[in-house]
C-alpha cells in the first residue's frame, strides 16, 4: 500500500528526468469494475505506481494540483464550452 509520504514524493518527481522505464502506461491499466470504489483506486494506484507521473502510449506525463487554482470539473466544462463554439 502507498503511504502518504510516497505519494508525496511522487508528486515532486521532475517528468525530465525520471526514467521512462519507471512510467506505467495508463492505455494498458485496467481495473475490474466489480470492485467496490475503495478496491479500485488501490488498485489503480498499485497498477499505475506513480499517479503523478505516467506514460500515455509514448506520451510522458505530469499531473500536477494547485490548491487556490480553479477547479477540474470547472476547467473541464469551460474547455468543452469552447470545442462546442468552436
Amino acid at each position: 500500500m502507498i503511504t502518504n509520504k510516497q505519494l508525496e514524493d511522487m508528486s515532486k518527481q521532475n517528468i525530465e528526468t525520471i526514467d521512462r522505464k519507471e512510467l506505467a502506461d495508463i492505455t494498458a491499466i485496467h481495473i475490474r469494475q466489480d470492485l467496490p470504489h475503495n478496491e479500485k483506486v488501490l488498485a489503480f494506484l498499485e497498477e499505475i505506481k506513480n499517479p503523478y507521473c505516467f506514460l500515455c502510449g509514448d506520451v510522458p506525463v505530469r499531473v500536477c494540483f494547485s490548491d487556490n487554482g480553479p477547479k477540474f470539473g470547472q476547467m473541464l466544462q469551460d474547455y468543452f464550452i469552447r470545442i462546442k463554439q468552436g
